[in-house]
């Protein structure tokens, strides 16, 4: 086995200041011991060569394609076959299907009809392919009359969202080729995507599943697309297969979905359909997606030993984004217990044969305690669901299903919680990431409290969030002596939250440590140790003011009061926001690299005033 000499500073300094007034209130935490200490400590840990088995995306993966041209170049070009927008048809046909459809609570029957009348009277597009926007334009503009007294804005404002994906799903149709022949398919252009770190994390994903091929004597990575995430879970495969083949390897699609897995327990493959609609929220795929409903109709048939050989022998498997309780219902049965699927993916992860990725829900459903025994906590690591900071700070976290968005509107929320409820599923979702929570979209929706506030509640000492085109890197080949080695890569940071023994509701405590491409952390025996890169030296103080955004839980404010912090010479920061008294303080010192990404270690305190 090869090792590698990783050296590990350790500092106990802290440099504290006079208490300043300004936008920002500065202070010193009163937690933190008032003696300095020189950088000094240094210890030697022989670890492996990395071996990654996880490779956790925190989502936004702006990627350049057919139908998001935003993130192309100027002289990006696709094939006549490209698909750029979905298709919809107003037609006696299609209006015909969506009026008989049970697709509205008794109670909104009559909105349902409305939208009929209002369809029927977009006499100017009958018959008219349309794009979305297209459709949505002629939708909204429409002004009351005798015949329908409330105008297409008005109906519009009234849907929910479950409501609205189910009027589209009903109004589009398949988008094919001039002559018919061929169905579209969104392309992928990785060499033009503006976002290069977005692309980039593509092809570290292929060759990362390319060193587990090639331990099996083959050059090219098999890489399996889970789509289990999505609502509409054939909208994305032509898009994550064209990603990963120009990436390097050769994809293939799982159809593996969350209606998959309950027509197989049911032995009713006929009923796909039903199950996608009830579970998913998605209808008519057998029609529009006609080639791919019939790859998951057969692979139905076939059932579960033939998924299994499909993941035994890949060497990547890549879950997408969405709700990431759709794929954990995909690969654990009602009663939560494993899937013959998970199971699969579980012994290829321990056998190393196997990498497992995800993006945005993909990466959440990963975190859970179930499989692996390292210093077994005391309780279950959860899988967050929904929520945001604030609701979660104001309401807490519940142990529930997550309410659907536009639940409020149809007056249909469980339990009477909001839509941005935190909830969260207790025992944890695949298992996978046995180390703590995982949040995605992180810095970028200002996650931080929302994080907390779960660990708080379900006492787990570590939760990680990964900001957008950013990957968090698992090697898990030493966990069963303690240690595990984790990476970051990408455009922005990995965020580690440590819930401290004082740690209460009424003032929740962590220490946070903020790692950025390249930087290392060794979890050891629950202990954490960030190593930032060689590159980056230590700041200094600096006269750089401190600055503040409010609501400090809101896109990437905390992050941006974070790197100020780093930059100034201010020990602490003081945020007020009644009732909320927020305090972000240095622990250690901060590193930045020559292209100003930094390593942090910082604590968070949430006062709850009364």
């Amino acid at each position: 086995m090869r090792f590698s000499c990783i050296s590990l500073f350790i500092t106990h300094s802290l440099l504290y200041l006079p208490m300043l007034l300004c936008a920002v209130a500065i202070g010193q935490e009163q937690d933190l011991p008032a003696s300095t200490t020189p950088l000094s400590a240094q210890q030697t840990i022989l670890l492996p060569d990395a071996d990654y088995d996880l490779m956790l995306v925190g989502g936004g993966l702006a990627t350049c394609s057919s139908m998001s041209k935003k993130s192309c170049s100027d002289q990006t070009q696709f094939s006549k076959l490209a698909k750029t927008s979905n298709a919809y048809l107003i037609h006696p046909t299609t209006v015909q299907l969506f009026s008989g459809a049970e697709l509205f609570t008794a109670e909104r029957a009559s909105l349902q009809q409305q939208l009929v009348t209002l369809f029927n009277n977009l006499t100017e597009v009958q018959g008219k392919l349309l794009t979305e926007s297209q459709l949505i334009e002629q939708w909204r503009s429409f002004q009351a009359t005798e015949v329908l007294p409330s105008s297409g804005e008005e109906l519009w404002q009234q849907l929910s969202d479950r409501e609205l994906n189910a009027v589209l799903d009903f109004l589009e149709v398949p988008t094919l080729s001039a002559d018919g022949k061929y169905r579209l398919t969104e392309q992928v252009d990785l060499a033009e995507t503006t976002d290069f770190e977005s692309a980039e994390l593509y092809r570290q994903f292929v060759q990362l599943a390319t060193k587990k091929a090639q331990a099996k004597g083959r050059q090219q990575a098999k890489v399996l697309v889970v789509t289990a995430s999505s609502r509409d879970p054939f909208a994305a495969v032509d898009f994550y297969l064209d990603a990963f083949r120009q990436a390097g390897a050769a994809a293939q699609w799982l159809p593996l979905t969350a209606a998959l897995q309950h027509a197989i327990t049911d032995k009713n493959c006929v009923a796909l359909p039903q199950y996608l609609a009830n579970i998913h929220g998605s209808y008519r795929r057998e029609q529009i997606y006609a080639d791919l409903f019939n790859l998951k109709q057969q692979l139905c048939k076939q059932g579960s030993s033939a998924i299994v050989a499909m993941i035994a022998d890949a060497d990547g498997i890549f879950f997408n984004g969405g709700d990431q309780s759709l794929t954990y219902q995909a690969l654990r049965h009602n009663d939560g217990s494993a899937s013959a699927e998970l199971l699969a993916i579980l012994e290829a992860v321990k056998q190393k044969r196997l990498l497992v990725g995800g993006t945005s829900a993909g990466t959440a459903v990963m975190s859970g305690s179930q499989f692996f025994t390292i210093n077994t906590p005391r309780h279950a690591v959860p899988m967050i669901s929904n929520g945001d900071s604030y609701h979660a700070l104001q309401y807490g976290a519940k142990a529930a299903i997550a309410p659907w968005p536009g639940c409020r509107k149809e007056q249909r929320c469980p339990d009477d919680m909001s839509e941005r409820q935190l909830t969260y599923t207790a025992t944890g979702g695949l298992g996978l990431f046995p180390l703590g929570i995982l949040d995605t979209h992180f810095a970028e929706r200002g996650r931080q409290a929302r994080l907390l506030v779960l660990q708080q509640a379900s006492q787990t000492k570590l939760a990680f969030g990964i900001d957008e085109a950013t990957a968090l890197l698992v090697d898990l080949s030493m966990q069963a002596e303690g240690t595990v080695q984790l990476k970051a890569s990408g455009a922005a940071e990995v965020y580690i939250s440590e819930l401290l023994p004082e740690s209460s509701p009424a003032q929740l405590l962590a220490n946070t440590y903020s790692m950025s491409a390249g930087d290392t952390v060794i979890w050891q025996q629950g202990n954490i140790t960030l190593i930032p890169t060689e590159d980056k030296t230590k700041l200094v103080n600096s006269a750089e003011p401190l600055q503040s955004k409010s609501p400090l839980f809101s896109r990437d404010y905390y992050r941006s009061l974070s790197h100020s912090l780093c930059l100034s010479n201010f020990n602490a920061a003081t945020v007020s926001e009644p009732p909320y008294l927020i305090r972000v303080s240095k622990v250690d010192s901060c590193y930045q690299s020559a292209d100003s990404k930094l390593s942090a270690k910082q604590r968070l305190r949430i006062i709850t005033e009364q």
